[in-house]
């Protein structure tokens, strides 16, 4: 059985992110592995923050794979640069597991506006229970979600009045809500990379020291 090991950076992605990888590895039909509750550290996109990371899992003992997933959200972060370069400082790391690194430009909610508009018109519910929102009939996003600044305040802006929309209490209950369908479908860039470095992984598992994006796929655009 594969222990998969995820690295963010936000306290809402840490429910959120177990369940989107979860079901998506599932999707691909890939190899069964268990993925562990995600490990939050802050600075990834920071080479020094990144290997630490890195050595935590290692640490660990019973890692089989690690994927470093942060949001690319600062002005000069290129996901096209940023994460082969990230790639580069975990493969000097030596790691005894395959390790990934998908950056989710700009923000982990850039995954929602594709879905918006099947998630419209229905309401969601915290863990508790309550009922924390639901977008208003016909909500969808007319634009190139990767270029959306402040999508967590439009989110809000699409919510019924007195409701906003709040990271730890709704990422989750709106990840169970993504389609993948319609993901793949809207070519969302992001996406197809998270996809490729999950689906890296699971076809790897048992080979050490290697890492997605590769060395020689580093500046492809299919990255």
């Amino acid at each position: 059985m594969g222990r998969g090991y995820v690295i963010v950076e936000g306290q809402g992605e840490v429910e959120a992110v177990l369940n989107l990888l979860t079901r998506l590895w599932y999707d691909l039909g890939l190899p069964y592995a268990h993925w562990a509750q995600p490990l939050r550290w802050r600075g990834l996109h920071l080479e020094q923050k990144a290997r630490e990371a890195c050595r935590i899992v290692r640490a660990r003992g019973d890692a089989d794979m690690l994927l470093v997933l942060r949001d690319a959200d600062l002005d000069d972060d290129c996901p096209m640069v940023r994460g082969p370069e990230a790639a580069t400082w975990l493969r000097s790391e030596a790691l005894p597991f395959p390790a990934a690194v998908a950056l989710l430009h700009k923000e982990y909610e850039t995954l929602f506006l594709p879905c918006l508009p099947l998630m419209a018109g229905k309401t969601w519910r915290d863990e508790r229970g309550n009922e924390r929102g639901g977008f208003l009939d016909g909500t969808a996003y007319d634009g190139n979600p990767e270029q959306t600044r402040g999508i967590k305040e439009w989110l809000s802006d699409r919510l019924p009045r007195g409701r906003s929309y709040k990271p730890t209490l709704d990422q989750l209950p709106l990840t169970r809500m993504l389609d993948f369908v319609a993901l793949r479908e809207s070519g969302l860039p992001c996406f197809g990379t998270l996809e490729r470095a999950v689906r890296f992984l699971g076809t790897h598992l048992g080979q050490p020291g290697v890492v997605y994006p590769s060395q020689e796929s580093e500046g492809s655009t299919s990255q």
